[in-house]
């Protein structure tokens, strides 16, 4: 399905429809086993035309997500550079939800830290270390994926155009950077087994750093970050699978905590 640079914006509507029906199916990114390949922009093209599709059936988009901000989450998926992709209203999920491992595909997640815009940030918002000035809360999630890619190689192309393989959030409540204090601390559990975990100043400095490339990114392409919009500013850990029924919990000294149950 190798298809002359110049016919891709032509196809694009085409491609986003059966997109759209592959991830409603639980079946994601056929087009990609079937030989097509995207570069970057094209599958920012793509993400863009299947969120108006969803956007035209009612669905909000409610913020986003940066990816591939760690060598881990690199090393796993290939990819040598931050993606983002678009969070959607009918994905939230409270911490304690119980869901079905069978509305995935080849689920897997990552535990990371969420934050909730007060206003748009600027630059001025990146000057120091600390959580910037322009959240209003910060809160652990875990992410859910579909961890599927079909082309024969990975590539940045088919991870963005699959909306960075992002299918759902779990979310904790959290708390604001005034009301916490202490070493922030992130840990993932499978039924009370640890599973991976960071600690220290790594975790506020992602916040920071994903912020600001995101606000960079969005300008480019003439959109803009408001208040009250949530981002999921990217995971350190391992991107983990989940093969199995079990309890998920992320917990995240000082912010709290989030937990799902998955069943078949």
């Amino acid at each position: 399905m190798n298809q002359p640079e110049t016919s891709v914006t032509s196809r694009i509507g085409q491609w986003a429809s059966r997109q759209l029906a592959n991830y409603d199916a639980h079946h994601p990114g056929t087009l990609f086993a079937e030989g097509l390949v995207l570069n970057v922009a094209e599958g920012y093209e793509l993400q863009s035309a299947v969120a108006e599709l969803r956007q035209r059936r009612g669905e909000q988009i409610i913020g986003y997500k940066v990816g591939c901000t760690s060598p881990k989450i690199r090393a796993q998926l290939g990819i040598d550079h931050c993606v983002t992709g678009r969070l959607y209203d009918s994905e939230q999920h409270a911490s304690g939800a119980v869901l079905s491992r069978t509305r995935y595909a080849n689920l897997a997640i990552e535990g990371e830290l969420a934050v909730e815009l007060s206003r748009e940030p600027t630059v001025d918002d990146f000057s120091g270390v600390e959580v910037p000035a322009c959240v209003a809360r910060v809160f652990p999630v875990i992410e859910l994926h579909n961890h599927v890619m079909r082309g024969k190689q990975p590539s940045a192309g088919e991870l963005i155009a699959n909306n960075a393989l992002h299918a759902g959030v779990v979310a904790g409540c959290g708390a604001s950077a005034e009301e916490t204090s202490g070493e922030p601390l992130l840990a993932i559990f499978a039924n009370d087994r640890l599973l991976d975990e960071c600690e220290g100043a790594s975790l506020i400095q992602t916040i920071g750093s994903s912020l600001e490339w995101l606000m960079e990114i969005l300008r480019a392409r003439g959109e803009r970050l408001s208040a009250g919009q949530i981002i999921l500013t990217g995971s350190i850990p391992s991107l983990i699978p989940v093969g199995e029924d079990c309890c998920i919990r992320v917990d995240a000294a000082p912010f709290g905590r989030a937990e799902v149950k998955f069943i078949t």
